[in-house]
């Protein structure tokens, strides 16, 4: 029995009646893996064996007739940026080659305690430095819509298991967009929880302030489901908060006077005809359906790149000191002195593209310009907050398009470059003001690539946000595109 494109909710009734077992259920994701991954490399290790095992035991109290939890069964991918006991951890970099951590992310613990199958680690930019996936230091992920285009990223190598139909549920996280980006170029539902709402132990931190753990799914019940599971206060992490209740609506949400944002800079930055299409075509059907949509003026993006920009780099400078080459990391030869040291090794361990933020971050910390850039990005990022809180005395929720584009080509040409760097950039104010935002799915153009459009919602509306994003769904007929194109290319 093929599960392909079932939801997770509808396997685990499958599973719970026991028309499916949790072997049979990994056993179909298997082939569906040794099918697509050698094209996608959407995953960096696996560990079917420890999936064998947990399979067993879901089984075995199934037929005792203990009761099982919701995920029970599912198989998950991780991305390689989350601690688990007895398993690598190499956040796709040289540097960490050969770690492996003794403890599990608060995340995980919950994604096992919740009866969910591990079955690898995804790939992504190394150290969460990237948008495209291809600055992992094993190989590019491919977009399962067209090989020869990227998935997005950093977090790439899960959005592409999801949308290439490997696994249900994926689980990445964003600094600026790599959730939402990578989801909207795959195809795909992604979830940037309020910042706190998730806990962060166990996750390789790139920028404290920024970075959150959130979800991908195919199916929006699956979506909230997993996310209900991640979320909560940890004592491990005294960034988090219980926040507001989660409760969704369901069949009482009722959309007609719901006031939402159009911001007309967000608009500006579309270099892509369809998106701006799609999202005029939803907003016709919205309006029809009685939600009023006003254009404003909000934030322009480009300023909120700026701040992102100093604020992460300079954030990474500091947490990245730690990978020095004596807890972790290789071990140069021919040095005399500490100093050479930690310079050859992170000279070693690092690619370019992390040495290059490093480098930058440092240089906005120093003394020289600390005032100017690091100080005067915070004091904008505050100004962010504060518009986005003003927004919501008037209106409930902020819609835009996902990315500027779709999809682009794999390579390293100047135009492609400058996209790779934009990409993510409507998804970014979200992320400064700590807010919880959502990637879905508006279709295919005429390449076949998906097109994905965002809501942006207050603090702790994450609720709102999927079952509006629930309704767009109901009225507009788009929801998940996972497809696997196998002759868009060879791999790598």
């Amino acid at each position: 029995m093929s599960l392909e494109n079932k939801s997770a909710s509808y396997i685990f009734h499958l599973l719970k009646k026991g028309e499916i077992s949790a072997r049979e259920l990994l056993k179909d994701c298997r082939e569906r893996f040794n099918e697509r991954d050698h094209k996608l490399n959407a995953f960096v290790a696996t560990s079917w064996k420890r999936a064998e095992k947990k399979a067993k035991k879901i089984d075995e109290k199934r037929k005792a007739g203990e009761e099982l939890p919701p995920l029970s069964g599912i198989p998950i991918a991780i991305k390689d940026n989350m601690a688990r006991r007895r398993d690598t951890m190499t956040c796709c970099s040289n540097f960490l080659a050969d770690f492996y951590p003794g403890y599990s992310a608060t995340v995980v613990e919950k994604l096992e305690k919740a009866g969910a199958v591990i079955i690898g680690r995804t790939n992504m930019d190394e150290m969460a430095m990237g948008s495209t996936t291809e600055k992992s230091a094993y190989f590019p992920t491919r977009n399962p819509h067209d090989l020869h285009r990227v998935p997005g990223g950093s977090s790439g190598g899960s959005a592409a298991a999801v949308g290439g139909g490997i696994v249900p549920l994926a689980l990445g996280s964003e600094t600026g967009g790599s959730i939402r980006q990578p989801a909207s170029f795959c195809g795909v539902y992604g979830l940037r929880p309020t910042y706190g709402r998730v806990s962060r132990f166990g996750l390789v931190a790139y920028a404290s302030s920024l970075d959150q753990i959130g979800p991908f799914a195919a199916d929006l019940d699956d979506l909230w489901l997993i996310f209900c599971h991640l979320a909560g206060k940890d004592e491990r992490d005294q960034t988090t908060f219980a926040g507001k209740d989660l409760k969704r609506m369901g069949e009482n949400f009722d959309p007609p006077g719901l006031r939402v944002a159009l911001p007309r800079e967000y608009l500006e930055k579309v270099e892509d005809e369809e998106i701006s299409k799609r999202l005029e075509h939803v907003c016709v059907s919205l309006e029809k359906a009685g939600v009023k949509i006003e254009e404003v003026s909000l934030i322009d993006p480009i300023r909120a790149l700026a701040v992102y920009s100093v604020i992460a780099t300079a954030e990474a400078s500091s947490n990245l000191a730690r990978f020095d080459g004596i807890r972790f990391g290789p071990e140069p030869e021919g040095v005399d002195n500490w100093e050479d040291f930690i310079k050859k090794s992170r000279a070693e361990g690092f690619g370019e593209e992390v040495k290059n933020r490093i480098a930058l971050g440092a240089l906005v910390l120093s003394s020289e310009y600390r005032k100017d850039y690091f100080d005067r990005a915070l004091m904008v990022r505050e100004e962010i907050r504060k518009e986005l809180e003003e927004l919501w005395q008037r209106f409930d929720l902020i819609l835009s398009p996902a990315t500027p584009t779709p999809a682009f080509e794999l390579g390293s040409g100047m135009e492609i470059s400058l996209q790779k760097y934009m990409s993510d950039i409507l998804a970014i104010p979200a992320s400064l003001a700590g807010m919880p935002a959502i990637s879905l799915p508006a279709g295919l153009n005429e390449d076949g690539l998906p097109l994905g459009l965002q809501l942006m919602g207050p603090m702790w509306s994450e609720p709102l946000l999927i079952d509006f994003a629930e309704f767009i769904k109901q009225i507009t007929g788009f929801g998940a595109e996972v497809k696997f194109r196998a002759e868009g290319g060879s791999g790598s």
